[in-house]
């Protein structure tokens, strides 16, 4: 077969590596300059560093073993990490049993609750009841009054914005059962490549290549030809291609504006759904912010989610001994920030940086990035399930293929393999997929 995929991230990466293994003819169509969609990397002091923060679970077996597969598991370090919470202008260590335990801001009682209802969380694993519930009902019952407004009420704020009500407990399940499966006795340990993840994704793009993929960049579609509610053509810079199959990697409202001929109930569905854009600014500093990795903001004032301090993570020499921090948001796509400088932009948060930590001088930044992307993250309502995209569509021989299927789990690079294999099966049923050995 001639199959055509829209989207040269993960996803889309990988059912090409499957399929064009399977002896099909496959072309990528990627709108922007570089593959790797949302794990995609730039240069930043000598390496390469993702746009957004990025790291692995030992429970990420799809992209672990996609890793073997490419014959780079010597490029995939593991690291402790330290996680914290920022309350009140003090930062706290928040990662192990212990430090929970000495967590102050919270009533002895409510810490060791809350150990308890994370562990319940962590070895469930039956999830569907859990849609039934908003995240923000089911925490209230079940959590101390502090650790609501502490712990869970800033996180699904700085995650959801004005959404933060309307998600579905299954969400919050997801990544607490995530972190569970990572952890080694007390600790954790995350996965992060030497090179950065850009090193994953040029690889694979490479063995795509070399199958014989052509992989097109700057290729935004422009519309989907159909006839008789099958595939016709793609319609890309003007010209169109014709394929007997189409995958489609990209987000869910992309798809919906290319496609126009889509039964109406099929787009009503769609179009119920949100989607949050990302925003995160690097910061290049000469001097650290912090001694922690991952500090989740427990102010509700604070209009900031997470602030991630990469060389607090992965060796510092890499990056010619500079210090990176992400500053990282979740928003609405009519939000501010999205038409502002980055200078602009830091400049707003600047007050509350310092609020969080007061001996922070600005002065050590010696540069600013910005990254954003308007479909970073979708919303999942109640019932996400009954109306969450399906990899089959209305269109006969076009498959979706993107991070809105991954339900109940929550979008990542190992879910990105995950669905460019299902994808690739559902295309050819025929496809292999080496089992993960550890």
């Amino acid at each position: 077969m001639r199959i055509g995929i829209v989207g040269g991230g993960i996803a889309g990466l990988t059912a090409g590596y499957r399929l064009v293994k399977q002896g099909h003819e496959v072309e990528i169509f990627e709108a922007s300059d570089h593959v790797g969609g949302l794990a995609s990397g730039f240069n930043v002091a000598g390496a390469s560093l993702e746009k957004y923060y990025h790291h692995l679970f030992t429970s990420d077996t799809c992209i672990r073993g996609m890793v073997d597969e490419l014959g780079i598991r010597s490029k995939l370090n593991w690291y402790s990490s330290q996680m914290g919470a920022a309350y009140k202008g003090k930062l706290y260590k928040f990662g192990t049993p212990q430090q929970i335990l000495q967590f102050s801001p919270l009533p002895l009682w409510e810490r060791v609750w809350f150990g308890l209802i994370g562990l319940y969380l962590g070895k469930k694993d039956d999830w569907a009841e859990f849609e039934n519930i908003t995240a923000v009902e089911w925490m209230k019952k079940h959590c101390g009054p502090k650790t609501w407004q502490i712990i869970w009420e800033p996180l699904l704020k700085g995650k959801f914005h004005r959404y933060f009500d309307k998600v579905a407990m299954a969400w919050l399940w997801a990544r607490i059962h995530t972190r569970f499966s990572s952890r080694k006795g007390s600790g954790e340990k995350l996965g992060y490549f030497e090179g950065g993840f850009e090193v994953f994704n040029q690889t694979l793009a490479a063995a795509v290549r070399q199958e014989g993929v052509k992989i097109n960049v700057n290729s935004p579609i422009n519309r989907i030809h159909t006839q008789n509610g099958k595939l016709e053509s793609l319609e890309v810079n003007g010209q169109k291609h014709t394929f007997d199959k189409v995958i489609f990697s990209a987000a869910t409202p992309i798809f919906l504006k290319a496609c126009p001929e889509l039964p109406a109930d099929y787009v009503k569905r769609l179009t119920q759904l949100d989607f949050l854009g990302a925003q995160c600014l690097i910061l290049v500093m000469k001097q650290p912010f912090s001694d922690l990795y991952w500090i989740n903001i427990a102010d509700n004032d604070i209009p900031i989610l997470a602030l991630i301090e990469h060389t607090n993570f992965v060796p510092r020499d890499w990056y010619q001994g500079k210090y990176l921090m992400y500053v990282a948001n979740y928003l609405p796509q009519d939000h501010k920030y999205f038409k502002m400088k980055k200078e602009d932009i830091f400049a707003e948060l600047l007050p509350y940086l310092k609020r969080i930590n007061s001996s922070f001088d600005p002065a050590v930044i010696e540069e600013i990035h910005l990254s954003q992307d308007l479909y970073a993250q979708p919303v999942v309502p109640l019932h996400y399930s009954q109306v969450k995209p399906t990899y089959e569509t209305p269109i006969e021989n076009i498959i979706l293929a993107n991070m809105a299927l991954t339900y109940p789990e929550d979008r990542g690079t190992n879910f990105a393999v995950d669905v460019g294999n299902k994808a690739a099966l559902l295309a050819d049923p025929a496809v292999q997929i080496p089992a993960f050995k550890e």
